[in-house]
């Protein structure tokens, strides 16, 4: 009978699989931001992952995953989406240093001009622990505290590691500054503080290995504003930083449920490291900015595009993430926990907005249909997880 129930229960998961569950739900949903995307999903260039845990098993390695668009050849610019591993890749390169008594909590600070803003003397900005820097990048998506950390890491090191892991076609090869290639190819020196003494320093780095262009056709657009100039052809982004939603929601699993994946795909990282990524990335604004005029301009649900409905977060809702908003692509790469209804389940989504088809011009349709579009997503699959819960027995 136990053999009976559980052939009857595979085959019932394969049939979920190849249903096109997203694609079902979202077909059925009336709200008319959703009936608009989904009627021309190519064009919003949308793509939608998203994996839960067999709840008939208690094991970790139990997920199943149901895809929409599923499409890693087809380009989309991750914003601060890569301030996500970037941050893993600095916990793991922390551990080389801890010779020399560095951890988490040492203050480093970039002896470079390491945001290309043309300094003639003088530090742009102060010591910062690499704690710190990264409840900046989850909280509110510094891109100075990702700078940081990817003058820290290095060019090289953080693309050697996507590769080890398995990510063939990804790359992060930028900082979010108005650098040259140079500039972003060349890192470092860091100095390293103890009670405000400097007592260590990392020489300068320099990546060695070329940059290929991208494979895939990486040309947005009809045309883009350049120095205040339209030029009348796609911006190409095949030098840009690159990342599938596929690549990018494993990373998030390899954080949450590193089990369901291949083994060379986890992070070097304790489980000391992973609960301080869990912890920055689950932290509001309001819990971090405690006392502060900041927490009062930046709402709880500011960084929170799938499950940030209303802008205080239920206090039974832990939702980890991070999101990406640039040259018109809207994406949330999150992880969701409902302590209430013991619900937990991985949800990743990229959308294109941009009605006009040029690109820098500052015309997006963020508010009026990225935004909206992905907080009708989350409520769509969270509901849906509500209901598989009601009929478990």
């Amino acid at each position: 009978m136990l053999r009976l129930f559980l052939l009857l229960f595979f085959i019932h998961v394969k049939v979920i699989c190849t249903a096109q569950l997203l694609d079902s739900l979202l077909r059925a949903d009336s709200n008319l931001v959703v009936r608009k995307v989904m009627a021309n999903p190519e064009k919003y260039r949308l793509q939608i992952v998203y994996s839960y845990q067999l709840s008939v098993f208690s094991r970790q390695s139990s997920v199943v995953s149901h895809y929409f668009r599923d499409n890693s050849d087809e380009y989309f610019f991750p914003a601060s989406l890569v301030k996500m591993p970037v941050a893993a890749f600095a916990l793991e390169k922390l551990h080389s240093l801890s010779v020399f008594g560095i951890d988490e909590f040492t203050p480093i600070l970039p002896l470079s001009d390491f945001q290309c803003a043309g300094l003639k003397k003088g530090i742009s900005t102060v010591p910062q622990s690499i704690t710190d820097l990264i409840y900046r990048i989850f909280v509110y998506s510094d891109n100075e505290a990702y700078n940081y950390l990817y003058e820290f890491c290095g060019q090289a090191y953080i693309n050697n590691r996507l590769q080890e892991m398995g990510f063939k076609n990804a790359r992060i090869v930028e900082k979010i500054a108005n650098c040259r290639a140079e500039q972003n190819r060349i890192t470092g020196p860091i100095a390293f503080y103890n009670n405000q003494e400097l007592f260590h320093i990392e020489g300068r780095e320099d990546n060695l290995e070329a940059i290929q262009p991208l494979k895939i056709n990486a040309k947005i657009g009809k045309g883009y504003l350049w120095n205040g100039k339209y030029i009348p052809a796609p911006k190409d982004f095949s030098s840009a930083n690159f990342l599938s939603l596929k690549d990018l929601h494993t990373i998030m699993m390899a954080i949450h449920l590193p089990k369901s994946i291949p083994e060379k795909q986890h992070f070097r990282l304790t489980s000391k490291d992973l609960q301080l990524l869990k912890k920055a990335m689950s932290t509001l604004p309001s819990q971090f900015f405690i006392d502060s005029c900041f927490s009062k301009r930046i709402p709880d649900n500011s960084m929170k595009y799938l499950f940030g409905q209303k802008d205080t977060i239920p206090s039974h809702f832990k939702i980890y993430n991070k999101v990406g908003l640039a040259h018109g692509f809207i994406s949330d790469c999150s992880f969701f926990e409902d302590s209430k209804n013991g619900i937990r389940f991985a949800l990743s989504a990229v959308l294109y907005v941009n009605e006009d088809g040029i690109l820098n011009d500052g015309k997006y349709e963020y508010n009026s249909v990225g935004i909206p579009f992905l907080r009708r997503l989350g409520e769509i699959v969270y509901q849906y997880e509500l209901r598989k819960k009601l009929s478990e027995p």
